[in-house]
């Protein structure tokens, strides 16, 4: 096993918990972000605001204590698969928001920043869907307590590099397309 199995499911874990951190500190966010996609009813606005933090929280949380302490495979699949099925439906959900705001721009509400809802936020949710499911199937058996200390330094540092890669992507592409749709259009060929 590779010490790239725990940190894929360490970095679903890590982003994971980082989004509901924000949706934990600002539920009104994440409310107004439902409504402003217009695809969910009305009537479901609060209730999911309140009680996708929380599931965020723990499914994030247990995919960093199974990725680091060398869990079993049946408690890895129990942990990675709800996790990548959650993404997966976030992924949909997101793609769905594309279609229906139709060039709109309009908030993520991914609790990862002020990004707005991008081909690369749905982008995001699939290539973490991915990585837990590969991170699960393959995670079991990995500790910190039993692998040598350069597998431990690489493996976090994997997890923390993948993860900040992952949380930041849509934001790092809002940018360069901001910038160019703000400067307007440019003679690029070097004549003034």
């Amino acid at each position: 096993m590779s010490v790239l199995s725990p940190a894929l499911l360490g970095t679903v874990g890590l982003v994971l918990v980082a989004a509901s951190a924000g949706h934990l500190r600002s539920p009104g966010a994440l409310r107004d972000g439902l409504r402003a996609h217009g695809v969910l009813p009305g009537t479901v606005h609060g209730p999911v605001a309140r009680v996708l933090g929380p599931v965020e929280a723990l499914l994030g949380g247990a995919a960093l204590v199974t990725a680091l302490t060398g869990a079993p495979p049946g408690v890895t699949l129990a942990v990675s698969m709800p996790s990548a099925l959650l993404l997966l439906l976030l992924t949909g959900y997101l793609w769905q928001v594309l279609r229906v705001t139709a060039g709109r721009v309009v908030p993520c509400a991914c609790g990862l920043g002020d990004a707005p809802v991008s081909p690369s936020a749905v982008l995001r949710g699939g290539i973490l869907a991915v990585l837990a499911v590969v991170g699960g199937t393959t995670a079991a058996g990995w500790s910190l307590t039993t692998a040598p200390a350069r597998e431990v330094f690489v493996t976090l540092a994997a997890m923390v590099v993948l993860a900040l890669a992952a949380a930041l992507l849509p934001a790092a592409r809002a940018v360069p397309e901001a910038a160019l749709l703000a400067s307007g259009p440019h003679d690029h060929g070097g004549h003034r």
